[in-house]
């Protein structure tokens, strides 16, 4: 009876174990999503260089000028002045992170329940 309850503590361990490590891969997994392009350098970076030069600039600058509302450009804004500073365009993220996409293949948000 004891050799039993040995073997059967052992193989619960050993299980323990795996579920442990299969658990800290799927972790890892999340974390390991490279970064895309910001939503910004993927529609004003044309050379895809991963910086906004002068030509590119000019062009951000003059989409800003004939909609101030864009939904896009208008959270660059930082100070509300109505304007785009050179401070403020060095400050745009270049890159974004994505979310996996769950196991069912749908993506999940945080703060928001899935039907």
């Amino acid at each position: 009876m004891r050799k039993v309850w040995i073997l059967a503590l052992a193989v619960g361990v050993v299980g323990l174990m795996a579920a442990t490590d299969a658990l800290a891969k799927g972790k890892k997994a999340k974390k390991e999503i490279p970064p895309v392009a910001s939503d910004v350098y993927t529609k004003y970076d044309m050379n895809v260089n991963g910086t906004i030069d002068a030509d590119e600039k000019a062009t951000l600058l003059a989409d800003f000028a004939k909609d101030k509302e864009d939904a896009l450009l208008k959270p660059l804004d930082t100070n509300s002045d109505g304007k785009l500073s050179d401070e403020e365009i060095a400050a745009i993220p270049a890159t974004k992170t994505i979310e996996a996409p769950a196991a069912d293949g749908k993506k999940h948000r945080k703060g928001r329940k899935n039907k």
